[in-house]
């Protein structure tokens, strides 16, 4: 058996053709979903970018518990287990996170990996003219984009012509695992002229949109325009894929998914990016598409409630492998294969330090903190792109805390979160979400989250969930304090 996930960064669902847009270029996400499954309820868990993809390795939640960081010494990982059972893992990617401080070691757990430079301000080409220290990504990703000056320089072609030498290698052989990921369509929106030109030819260079309020209209038509001409690039590749497995029949005995980690605004609701608004749902429910060669199902919908915590145990399942307890998600192939609906009846999922959410598929439920006290759990304390700062640290508890099951018996530090201690991490903005209280929306009437719901049945059904779904996640005692969960309100 062979199987395949290609994973994008910021892939908008509400943009692509297949899930109903008018607006983006996208014919190759369409054909994708006539030959799959495509998912109309996947959420994420872990919000943003590395703690998704620890997510991916592992099938659990983690942002109840730790911020942006490493895999643990704990972590069981989806693809060194398949590697460990005569699976070959291979890992390509353009994702400038992973060779930051905090995403160091994902890479490790694969048979083999190769990663493209030069996305994101990625500390890539050597260039002293205008330094002025540490962290100026705009200014190193102005180096990186001038040796980017035909399309097959871009780290996304890159990427895929990576993704592509492994699969003409060997797609003749079997007991394999590819994981192509790609950064776009993350911020920055960089894509040759030729896919601007399919939208606007009068498009400008506004490809970076900041983490703000967006109120310019005619700044946010510039930023969604090259959004949508860089997804439109993704399209593109993604189609050559899919003819290669087409032109190979590998459609016969590999599997494929496809996923992204989150959502980005792009002037909904009043904002730009992610991180510090509400987790509305162009953030958080996600474009999802599954091929399943043994059920051979094409060109569905699945109204399951399905998250990132799921693909780990699908994947294993599909190779035949055991998934270990302490993963909370469920494989997907005996719904596919067999109609057997999943246990989940609700879906968690956050930002660490941030409203902790929690949705039926119909109803979204965001509990704010009420007070600024959290903890990182960890063996690995480092942020994004530093370890913690000394000060941090110092603050550390001096006993290791031994109150999970799921580090296997292994105990952890304890290091009070703040934002004064680490002021570029950006999952430590808490001010930022407390001021918006608690939020009910209903999806069903109001689809685009404009009128909170005061529904006090609803919030309690929707509180009493929560508690129960923090409790099996072996939530810490200081988050139902941060919640006020067993207070009054």
């Amino acid at each position: 058996m062979r199987s395949i996930t290609i994973m994008y960064d910021s892939l908008n669902r509400h943009m692509l053709s297949s899930y109903g847009s008018c607006e983006s270029i996208t014919p190759n996400f369409q054909r994708l979903a006539e030959h799959c499954v495509t998912y109309d309820r996947f959420y994420c868990g872990s919000m943003p970018c590395i703690p998704a993809r620890r997510e991916l390795h592992t099938g659990r939640y983690n942002f109840l518990h730790r911020s942006w960081g490493p895999m643990e010494p704990y972590d069981q990982s989806v693809f060194q287990q398949l590697s460990e059972n005569g699976i070959y893992t291979h890992f390509v990617s353009d994702h400038a996170h992973y060779w930051q401080e905090g995403g160091l070691n994902y890479h490790t757990r694969f048979s083999s990996c190769e990663f493209i430079r030069g996305q994101e301000g990625d500390m890539w080409q050597g260039e002293t003219l205008g330094y002025t220290g540490p962290l100026d990504l705009k200014r190193q990703d102005a180096v990186n984009r001038s040796h980017m000056q035909n399309e097959e320089d871009f780290p996304h072609v890159r990427a895929f012509r990576a993704g592509m030498d492994f699969l003409e290698k060997n797609w003749k052989n079997d007991n394999w695992h590819l994981h192509l990921e790609y950064f776009d369509p993350h911020e920055p929106f960089y894509v040759p002229e030729k896919y601007k030109k399919m939208y606007d030819e009068r498009i400008s260079a506004l490809d970076w949109p900041p983490y703000a309020l967006a109120e310019d209209d005619e700044e946010t038509k510039q930023f969604r325009a090259n959004y949508l001409a860089l997804l439109t690039m993704c399209d593109t590749y993604l189609g050559y894929v899919l003819d290669f497995m087409d032109e190979h029949d590998m459609w016969n005995d590999t599997m494929l998914m496809i996923n992204t980690d989150h959502g980005f605004l792009l002037g909904e609701h009043g904002y730009y990016a992610k991180n510090y608004m509400p987790t509305y749902d162009e953030l958080c429910h996600l474009p999802f598409f599954l091929w399943d060669p043994v059920s051979g199902k094409k060109g569905e919908r699945n109204q399951q409630l399905v998250q990132t915590i799921d693909l780990a145990p699908t994947l294993l399942e599909f190779h035949h492998q055991q998934i270990p307890k302490e993963m909370q998600g469920e494989s997907l192939l005996s719904n596919v294969r067999k109609n057997v609906p999943l246990l989940r009846k609700y879906a968690l999922f956050g930002s660490f330090g941030k409203h902790v959410n929690i949705t039926d598929g119909r109803y979204v439920y965001m509990r704010a903190g009420r007070k600024e006290i959290l903890n990182n759990y960890t063996l690995m304390p480092t942020h994004i792109f530093t370890p913690f700062s000394v000060e941090e640290l110092r603050d550390i508890d001096r006993e290791m805390t031994d109150q999970f099951s799921f580090t296997n018996g292994i105990p952890l530090m304890k290091i009070p979160a703040s934002s004064a201690t680490s002021p570029n991490n950006s999952c430590y903005w808490y001010d930022q979400h407390m001021q918006y209280g608690d939020l009910l929306y209903d999806l069903e009437t109001d689809p685009c989250q404009t009128k909170v719901v005061h529904d006090e049945a609803v919030e309690a059904r929707m509180k009493q969930a929560l508690i129960s779904m923090l409790d099996a996640s072996e939530a810490p005692a200081e988050q139902y304090v941060r919640l006020n969960l067993k207070g009054e309100n």
